[in-house]
């Protein structure tokens, strides 16, 4: 073996020796009998004829119960086959998920954050990034069993309190915020998680630790270095490292990794530029930390502040927020839809303000001096008054309940569904 040099773009690395290169070959090994071993070479009169290409203009084939039979069989044999030569398993149908508690906005994600998962939550700050985050915590603290449901909230920006946490929602328990984070102190903190769970014996029971933010958090080497040029890329190439490591670990641990980042402009460097890879990036915005977020998030929610209101001139009767949301990246729901929250500055985004917002767009509310539902137009309200209804005329709560779960199966589930 010659001491040849291959330069890629990411550096210098020196080709492998030998007895690399037999190790790296007996760790992929796969032992088989002596029937599988056997290969048969055909004479020329016994090799099969290519398939005949089908016109694109032909129908579609359809198979009998016999043919989609033998193919399940096959496929079943083969990833038998798999599992016990190679332990290479298929992954789970569909993922477990922790809700945000917003019932339009968990239609659009699949049914929640996924567990098991690294998912990103991205936009321009003040848009409710963070906002979202404590809520969704809040919001596993109700429907998962108390004593069991563990969260964290790691804030490297340092902005987040106990008592901000509590306001929207988290409080059984109540949680301290974790300050002072570096990368390193990130995937530290995941390990502990996961060494903690084992040892508690809740590996089963879904975890949520929430990272915020990525652009705010420094490596232990940059925080560290006088010279800021010769740390460049050096985080990036620590979580292109680690960021799949821990994912796998978090889906064996049931823990769902919710992170969130910031949009920063993009820097144009003509041929040098990087390629807009996703959609929201093809604006002039981009998010920091490499490329590995990007390819390892299996949710990225983009949000983007719409407009303010307040009290006095606000239709909502406080002070708030709509936040135009979209995901660019969802693996469990398709991708790329636009909505809307609605938020208070106070007490974080609304569920009821939010539907309430969806049945009008969708024009199952008809808004004005007097509203009502379409479809019960007998019942009128005005805007301030819809909450207090809400809350307390029955009536009232049953239909506008029906008209929103109405709306999420007809104008979100079977409107973008795949039959």
């Amino acid at each position: 073996m010659t001491d040849e040099i291959i330069e890629e773009q990411d550096g210098i690395i020196e080709e492998p020796s030998q007895d690399e290169t037999d190790e790296m070959l007996n760790s992929i090994s796969i032992s088989g009998s002596d029937e599988s071993e056997k290969v048969v070479e055909k004479t020329p009169s016994e090799k099969s004829e290519p398939s005949e290409i089908i016109s694109v203009k032909e129908a579609p084939k359809v198979y009998t119960d016999e043919e989609v039979s033998e193919a399940d069989s096959l496929y079943g044999e083969f990833t038998s086959f798999l599992e016990q030569k190679a332990e290479i398993k298929t992954s789970t149908e569909s993922k477990a998920v922790i809700p945000t508690g917003i019932k339009i906005l968990d239609a659009y994600m699949g049914g929640g954050f996924a567990i098991g998962a690294l998912n990103i939550i991205v936009g321009s700050p003040g848009s409710g990034k963070s906002m979202l985050a404590a809520q969704t915590i809040a919001n596993g603290q109700r429907i998962f069993e108390a004593g069991k449901f563990l969260a964290a909230y790691m804030d490297s920006e340092e902005s987040t309190t106990m008592a901000r946490l509590a306001s929207l929602g988290v409080t059984n328990p109540k949680l301290k915020p974790y300050p002072d984070i570096t990368v390193e102190k990130v995937f530290k903190f995941l390990e502990t998680t996961y060494l903690f769970k084992e040892q508690k014996k809740t590996v089963d029971v879904p975890s949520l630790i929430v990272w915020d933010s990525i652009a705010n958090t420094l490596s232990q080497k940059e925080r560290e270095i006088d010279d800021v040029n010769k740390a460049i890329g050096y985080k990036a190439r620590m979580l292109s490292m680690l960021v799949p490591k821990f994912v796998a670990k978090s889906s064996q641990y049931n823990v769902c990794w919710l992170a969130v980042n910031q949009l920063r402009e993009k820097l144009d460097m003509g041929q040098f530029s990087a390629p807009a890879d996703l959609k929201f990036m093809a604006s002039t915005k981009d998010m920091p930390g490499g490329q590995a977020l990007k390819f390892n998030a299996f949710q990225l929610l983009q949000m983007q502040v719409k407009s303010a209101f307040d009290t006095e001139k606000g239709k909502f009767g406080f002070d708030g927020i709509i936040v135009k949301c979209k995901f660019v990246k969802n693996k469990l729901f398709v991708p790329n839809i636009e909505m809307e929250l609605v938020g208070s500055f106070v007490k974080g985004f609304s569920d009821f303000w939010t539907s309430y917002n969806f049945l009008t767009l969708h024009g199952r509310l008809k808004a004005g001096a007097w509203n009502y539902l379409t479809a019960h137009p007998e019942k009128k309200f005005r805007t301030k008054d819809a909450i207090n209804m809400y809350n307390n005329d029955s009536d009232f709560k049953a239909k506008f309940d029906e008209a929103v779960d109405l709306s999420i199966k007809e104008d979100i589930i079977d409107k973008y569904s795949i039959e």
